[in-house]
């Protein structure tokens, strides 16, 4: 294989206005914020972080398969068979943060990346969703992962 990935030119940039508007929100000790509408802004911060060096399903890790998978993008009936997975779960990563101090905001972060795996993949990872979280999930459903910067398998 050959190393593809190259990350948007403003990924940095990004990155770092998806983690103030983090910490902005989590900053937030009023109480005017509801809860519900915190966590959910987090969540789409964490999308916003994980989509900031790429495309949806170009991303730096890709599961072999997902790299071989033909039909990269949305068919005109509306399907794909690949998944932009978070890697650390994005509801583990609200939890934390919403407990964490704020000099632990960014160790958090650095967490928040995606993996491109097919339909499939996604199935078997899903099954050990509760129990373990980041490469563990990967390593525990038996799916190999290149970093497609680096045209390296992801050691586990």
């Amino acid at each position: 294989m050959i190393a593809v990935f190259k990350p948007h030119p403003q990924s940095e940039a990004r990155k770092r206005s998806a983690v103030i508007l983090i910490e902005y929100l989590l900053a937030e000790k009023r109480g005017e914020v509801l809860p519900t509408h915190k966590r959910e802004l987090l969540d789409v911060l964490l999308w916003k972080i994980s989509l900031a060096e790429s495309s949806k399903y170009k991303t730096r890790f890709q599961s072999q398969a997902a790299l071989k998978c033909k039909q990269k993008t949305k068919s005109r009936h509306g399907k794909t068979k690949l998944i932009h997975d978070h890697v650390f779960q994005r509801a583990k990563m609200i939890a934390k943060l919403e407990k964490a101090k704020p000099d632990k905001i960014d160790v958090i972060l650095k967490n928040a990346f995606g993996c491109t795996v097919t339909i499939k993949e996604n199935s078997r990872l899903s099954k050990f969703d509760k129990e373990y979280d980041g490469w563990a999930r990967y390593q525990k459903a038996k799916i190999k992962v290149i970093n497609t910067e680096t045209d390296k398998e992801v050691d586990y």
